[in-house]
């Protein structure tokens, strides 16, 4: 039992880790279909029917600066909420709408999150940064 609890431990630390240098992302969602990627510099482009839940992934920026973030959806039915959150999870960045754009201003090597909250959301949407 010892080995066990352990082997246990040590596989969520180890998912641990690859989610806070943003190498997993968290997925807690229900969909019809979901397709698409998230990219660990914050490039999303998604397709999804009927989905409900969250998207989760760690930001890392390698340079300090300001940052311009773009956001593109074409929503047919439900709802797409994207948010972008500091270390401490404090809201930097909420849209809900068709076309967002906003300029961030981001520390090297700090962690950012990127939040895509679904509420019976068919469509799809992307995020660019420059």
């Amino acid at each position: 039992m010892g080995w066990g609890l352990l082997f246990v431990l040590g596989l969520c630390l180890g998912f641990y880790l690859l989610y806070i240098n943003g190498l997993l992302m968290l997925s807690a969602k229900i969909a019809v279909i979901f397709a698409g990627y998230i990219r660990k510099n914050g490039e999303a482009a998604l397709q999804f029917a009927g989905c409900n839940g969250q998207v989760k992934r760690v930001l890392r920026f390698h340079k300090a600066g300001n940052y311009e973030f773009a956001y593109r959806s074409e929503i047919s039915e439900g709802t797409v909420t994207l948010q972008i959150l500091d270390e401490k999870r404090r809201e930097l960045i909420s849209c809900m709408g068709m076309n967002y754009a906003a300029k961030l201003e981001v520390e090297e090597k700090k962690r950012y999150y990127m939040v895509f909250r679904f509420i019976n959301a068919t469509g799809k949407c992307s995020v660019m940064w420059n």
